[in-house]
Formats: structure tokens, sequence, C-alpha cells
């Protein structure tokens, strides 16, 4: 990191002007003038450093804290703070997101909430010399240490990103005007560069997050599965499409021995990554329990024990289990707290499908109750996520489930990846292009002969 300096020292006079005149006059010119560039050359000095010192810094805490040690060697302070300034200015109290102090004998002191509010409304330096006595802070209480304060704010193209204050000069009545207009300049030094460096921290922030998003993609891709398992008699077709880069739904063919084939959809709580490794949690206690071969409601029970032990309180998933058993067409299953499933008969008759118990991982001892059915010629099993019904316009109607269900008695002898198709399209021309929270999955089943 390079930071140029630029620094012009302006005599107040020529030195000479009055040689001639009045010698003991020159003298006090020159002796004047003298001072001057030395504070200036001392100035230049503390810049450089605080440059180099900058230069070397290695991420965000490491800058704060070298920006704040050179600041208070500068000025000859006990102690400094930067207050770093979040995205919604409007509320002092909320925008404090980081605050760093020097090393000191004393208690480390933080900013009082009156002081950084001073600073949001004013943006200009601020000396405190007689705190207990000052006016525009009555009714604050100071700590008894703490005898003077110097604020300045870190301004870059006039947004304040951070408030760099100082406590206690060592030496002296209090902070001077020169040493006001030093921290400014170090203030304005270091406001750009922690403004970069902040950046530098949200993109990488922001890389972390996306390889999260996308390694999750990769656990719900390989999840999924990438087309039906054929089946006599049957027509089989699902779909997952998240309404971010990755959600929480899911589905499953599990093939059982004797033929049969176990069909699972279900919706975890919560998005993202932590939604997407339950997932693969759900997936393989099912698919392990699946292979048992044991009653429906066992098999729901032994996942849900094994899911309570496993995931973290508060997380559930809603889950429509069934097993198929192609040969007599017979249809046991059970519902865990989900949407219920439709089936639409040959004859146009809709029929839903309810008895189970709760959703998975709540309760590690509960119970469910399985109902079975049958399939005849021309019968569809319907089973979707809560993304369909919710699916919302830009007036806040939901697509719902009565407006499903006439969708659904439309579908008799159609294909179920036409049925798919169909409902997809229906619900995005329902939301018109109005953006949707809440991922779409279905699972059809269809008895062809």
């Amino acid at each position: 990191m390079v930071v140029r300096i630029e620094y012009i020292v302006k005599l107040t006079q020529n030195p000479f002007s009055s040689f001639m005149a009045d010698p003991s006059v020159q003298l006090e010119a020159l002796q004047r003038e003298n001072l001057q560039l030395r504070r200036a050359v001392d100035e230049l000095s503390i810049l450089n450093e605080l440059s180099a010192a900058i230069g070397a810094s290695k991420g965000m805490e490491e800058l704060i804290k070298t920006i704040i040690r050179r600041s208070i060697k500068a000025i000859r302070a006990e102690q400094g703070v930067i207050s770093l300034v979040g995205e919604d200015e409007g509320d002092p109290t909320r925008t404090l997101v980081r605050t760093m102090a020097s090393s000191s004998d004393r208690e480390a002191y933080s900013p009082d909430q009156n002081l950084l509010g001073w600073m949001h409304l004013n943006r200009k330096p601020l000396v405190i010399n007689d705190p207990k006595n000052d006016s525009r802070f009555q009714g604050v209480a100071w700590p008894d240490s703490v005898t003077s304060i110097l604020v300045v704010p870190m301004l870059v193209h006039s947004k304040l990103i951070g408030i760099l204050t100082l406590y206690n000069k060592k030496r002296g009545d209090g902070f001077s005007t020169e040493d006001q207009r030093l921290l400014s300049i170090l203030a304005g030094q270091s406001g750009q560069v922690v403004e970069n460096a902040r950046l530098v921290e949200e993109e990488k922030k922001f890389a972390t997050v996306q390889q999260e998003l996308n390694f999750a993609f990769e656990i719900q891709t390989n999840l999924l599965p990438a087309k039906a398992p054929p089946i006599e008699h049957y027509d089989l077709a699902g779909i997952s499409i998240p309404a971010q880069s990755v959600g929480g739904d899911y589905f499953d063919y599990i093939p059982i021995d004797d033929g049969k084939i176990a069909l699972v959809l279900g919706d975890v709580s919560g998005k993202g990554l932590p939604a997407a490794l339950m997932m693969s949690n759900v997936q393989a206690t099912l698919r392990g329990q699946a292979q048992f071969n044991v009653a429906v409601h066992e098999t729901l029970e032994r996942s849900n024990h094994l899911l309570t032990q496993s995931v973290r309180r508060g997380t559930f998933v809603t889950l429509f289990y069934g097993v198929l058993d192609p040969v007599s067409h017979q249809f046991i299953y059970a519902n865990a707290g989900h949407n219920r499933p439709y089936i639409l008969r040959a004859d146009g008759t809709l029929e839903t499908l309810t008895l189970g118990g709760l959703v998975l991982g709540f309760l590690g001892t509960q119970s469910y109750r399985e109902a079975e059915t049958s399939f005849e010629p021309g019968d569809m099993l319907f089973v979707f996520s809560d993304g369909i019904t919710e699916a919302m316009n830009a007036n806040r109607e939901q697509f719902e489930e009565e407006r499903l269900e006439e969708l659904l008695k439309t579908f008799g002898g159609v294909s179920a990846d036409d049925i798919i198709e169909r409902v997809r399209a229906a619900v995005t021309e329902h939301a018109a292009g109005f953006p949707q929270n809440d991922d779409i999955t279905m699972l059809v089943v269809r008895r062809v002969k």
C-alpha cells in the first residue's frame, strides 16, 4: 500500500522584510519561522511514519491499532479510540461497530453516545478541555480520570466513515488548536485507507459467502435425483426450483427391497448452507432407515429420533413419505407436518393425504400414523411444497390451494413431466415477475395402466 503525502509550508511573512528596520524584530521573526518550520518538519515526519506503518499493516484490526498508536504518539495523549460507522448514519447508537483502545494504566474509555451523536450531526473537530463543565455535554457522566478530549471525523468524499477520539493530553492545559489541526490531518490521511480496508473485508466476506453458497448448491444438486427411475406401469417426475441460489426443499426416490419404492418430499427449515447440510442429513437418515423395510410409521419414527439428536435446536423438516408397491399398486404413506398432497382419481375426483404426525426433528419421541390407498389406471399423485401455494404477485395475493386444486382437475391423462411444467407455468403467470421467497418443489406419480 503506497500513500502519497504532500505538505506545503507557508511562511506568514518574509523574515528579512524588516531586517533594516529593527534587528530584534528580524530575530524574533526568524525564531518564529524557525519554530513553524520545525513543527512542519515534525508533522511531515509523523505523516511519513504513519504512511509506512499503514503500509505494513495487515487487516483491519491491525490497521486501526496502528492509526490509534501513531495518533496518541503524535498528539501526546493517553488513550485513543476509533469508532467505525456503519451504513445507517441516522442512528449513532447503532453505527458503532468496532472500538479499539490503546494500552494504558487507566481504564479503557469508550466514546459517550452523546459525543458520537454530536459528531454525526456536526462532522467537525471538537476539543473539550473541561469535560465536567462543558455546556454542550451537560448531564454526561464523564469518568473522573478524563481531563480532556479531542475528537475528529474521518471523512471520505464527505461520507463519515469513522470517529477518532483521543483522551487526556499528557502535558499542558489540554488539547490545543495545533493538536486539533494535526489530528485532523492524520484522520484525513487514514480515512481513505480505512475505507479501502473495509471494502476489502466486505469483498472477502462476500467471496466467503458465495463460496458457501456454491458449496451448498453443489450439495443440493447432488442430493436431488437427476431423473426418475423407470417403474413399470408408472410415470414419475420431480423438480425443485430454489427461490435463492440454494433452498431447503428436497425430494427423493428410494429403492426398497421387493421392488418397492419410497417417495419423499420435504421442506427443511432455513436457507443456504445450513439448510443444505440438514437436507443431506435428512436424506442419509431416511435412506438408511428405508432399507430396513419396516412399516412407514416406523421409518419416520426412527428417522425423527435420529434427527432430533443430530440437528440444532429449533431446526426441523416437514416431510411426506410414502412407499409404493408397483405390483399390488398399494401405497402406504404418512405426512409429517407437510402440505397435504393430492390424488387426482381417473374419474376427476380429488383426495388429500393428511394422516401422519408432527414435523421431523422437533420431538424425539413423536409417533406417526400411516394410511393406505391404492392406484388405479389414470390415478395421479401430486406432492408439493408451500412455494407453490404461497407464491405471491405484486398485490400480495397468494396462489393458494383452491387455485391449485382447480388446476389439478384439468390434468386427466396428462404426463408427469407436463403436469410439472403446467403447474410451474401457472405459478409463474400468477407471480408476474414478483420475486419469490420460497422454493418450488413437486413430485408427480401417475399410474399409466
